[in-house]
């Protein structure tokens, strides 16, 4: 049997509103996934924003503590080349020069009480004793002073072992600081690659949303004009109806005024009356 207008447009609207809730479902579905997906990179962020100051404090303190080693460095290099400097200069010779002096007085005084000189022999060998007590004498000064050199030496070496001990506590302290901040980095690496991914994934998922938004309201406008063309169709059925109910109710009428239609001309009559003709009774 063949569709009437009336019922192939209701079937199209039904059609229509159908396929139309059906997108506006997977739009609020591609919608409430990219919600979920917002809330995650919310989490991301807030943690990429933590591990982030964590790694960048972890930086500044490297900074300062880097100056510090560097002070700590040229502290112990001046001090070691100061030492290395104040050995070099001492050395031994002083000690060498006083033993050779001393054992030269020695055997001049012996010289001048067991053998016999002349007078001037004598005397030259008394200048000669006494130049060499003298020189005894500045090398005792010197070794002294050399002594209190080394005493200074050997509290520069001290200080330079605290310094590098210092030191070495200060680049442990880094190294572990340094294994935090590589730590800290390669978690703000992995954050922000899965976070690219998630904002990736929001904006296929939007994507999604406004794809099945845009065919829902396709759909919406085709059953909004199928509804009209419904209403339209009705109007018009009603429309007709009334005009037939109009027609019957003034051939009813009219039949109380003559005694007698033929079939032929009742027919008539009707098309005439549907035309809104003026009708000649027989």
């Amino acid at each position: 049997m063949k569709k009437s207008e009336l019922q192939s447009a209701e079937e199209k609207f039904q059609f229509y509103r159908q396929r139309r809730d059906e997108l506006n479902a997977l739009a609020r579905e591609a919608r409430e996934e990219r919600e979920l997906l917002n809330e995650e990179r919310k989490k991301l962020k807030e943690e990429l924003q933590k591990e982030r100051d964590a790694r960048d404090a972890i930086v500044k303190i490297l900074k300062e503590e880097k100056k510090k080693r560097l002070i700590y460095r040229e502290k112990i290099r001046t001090l070691r080349k100061y030492v290395r400097d104040l050995r070099k200069a001492s050395g031994n010779v002083l000690e060498e020069e006083y033993a050779r002096v001393e054992d030269s007085i020695v055997a001049l005084e012996r010289e001048l009480q067991t053998l016999p000189h002349s007078l001037e022999d004598e005397n030259r060998l008394i200048g000669k004793l006494r130049a060499l007590m003298k020189r005894k004498e500045e090398l005792g000064k010197e070794i002294e002073k050399k002594k209190k050199i080394l005493g200074e030496v050997e509290d520069i070496q001290a200080e330079l072992e605290k310094l590098e001990k210092e030191e070495k506590e200060l680049r442990e302290r880094m190294n572990e600081l340094y294994e935090k901040q590589k730590m800290h980095h390669e978690r703000v690496v992995e954050l922000k690659e899965k976070l690219g991914y998630i904002i990736e994934k929001m904006n296929e998922k939007h994507r999604e949303y406004l794809k099945y938004r845009e065919k829902a309201d396709a759909y919406h406008q085709k059953a909004q004009a199928m509804l009209e063309k419904i209403i339209e169709i009705k109007g018009e059925k009603r429309r007709k109806r009334e005009e037939e109910k109009a027609v019957l109710q003034e051939l009813s009428e009219k039949a109380k005024e003559i005694s007698e239609i033929k079939d032929d001309d009742l027919e008539e009559i009707i098309k005439k009356l549907k035309e809104k003709k003026r009708i000649s009774y027989p």
